[in-house]
């Protein structure tokens, strides 16, 4: 499917997950920015795939069915985006369900760890914040805001609820393979998520980059043993020495290269919907590699 650069946009969220805009809404916006195509990619939830499909319905906007899945790892976090996942499929909505479960507990048990902590936040809150969506860090956050205990989104985590920190609950077992596992059996095609996330290595600085390369390789053999199909080069605040070599990485590997700006809206937005430039050969092709990853 032919765009060009900077139209395309695959890593954005709605209040499915912890996004601040309904999924039409997320469509609206994407229509304003002049986006050609746009994957709905919420935190363990397909639920605002369907309803974007129907508000794009008639406009030229291709929605791309998709998700993130969210995954610990002993000295952080992966997450594993879905594309061209089936939300028809029973299986695959029960381990949603399964995770977002997870989610609910987590949540309620990091508002048990902050009353200890001395930052008490009322749990009914949480969940209004997190309305229809699933439970994450961020509806916690909002409400340590809400409380006076923090005054950032960025302090909520540093202070409290980031790994490490008093508050900071692990989620359910599952891993990156699972995660990858899974969205092959939902008949999706499974793309590693920002795969770099350090600061100063997503700023391009020579030595923490390289680390943090180094450090990616193992993680990719194996999840690409368990069936990872592509990778997330083109992200917001990559410096381009990090995007080049992420490219190397893609395509020595045999990686699709995808990119999106990981849009949620309100305060953590870390670039615009449509705000990070994709080259126009991955544009015009990345659409049509998915898909037949995903074996459409």
């Amino acid at each position: 499917m032919p765009a060009d650069a900077g139209l395309i946009d695959l890593h954005a969220h709605t209040t499915a997950s912890d996004g601040v805009l309904a999924p039409a809404e997320l469509v609206s916006l994407a229509l304003e920015r002049g986006l050609s195509v746009l994957a709905v990619t919420d935190h363990d939830s397909t639920d605002g795939v369907r309803p974007a499909i129907e508000a794009a319905g008639g406009t030229g906007l291709s929605i791309v069915p998709g998700v993130e899945l969210n995954t610990d790892v002993p000295r952080g976090e992966v997450h594993v985006l879905g594309y061209f996942v089936r939300p028809d499929l029973a299986p695959f909505q029960a381990r949603l369900a399964e995770l977002r479960r997870g989610r609910f507990e987590r949540g309620r048990r990091m508002v048990d760890r902050l009353v200890e902590a001395g930052a008490p936040v009322s749990w009914p809150r949480v969940q209004e914040i997190a309305g229809d969506g699933a439970i994450g860090r961020p509806h916690v956050a909002q409400a340590l805001i809400e409380a006076g205990h923090v005054a950032t989104i960025q302090e909520a985590f540093e202070r409290y609820i980031g790994q490490g920190r008093p508050a900071y609950v692990e989620r359910v077992r599952f891993g990156p393979e699972d995660a990858v596992r899974s969205v092959l059996a939902a008949g999706g095609a499974p793309v590693l998520a920002h795969p770099v996330l350090s600061a100063p290595a997503m700023a391009g600085e020579r030595e923490p980059m390289a680390a943090a390369l180094a450090a990616l390789e193992p993680r990719l053999d194996a999840l690409q043993a368990a069936g990872l199909r592509g990778l997330e080069v083109y992200y917001g605040g990559y410096a381009e020495a990090l995007i080049e070599a992420l490219e190397r990485v893609a395509d020595r590997r045999g990686l699709i290269r995808t990119g999106g700006s990981d849009f949620h809206g309100g305060a953590r937005v870390k670039a615009e919907l449509g705000g990070v430039p994709i080259p126009t050969a991955v544009a015009e092709a990345v659409v049509d590699q998915l898909r037949s990853a995903a074996g459409r």
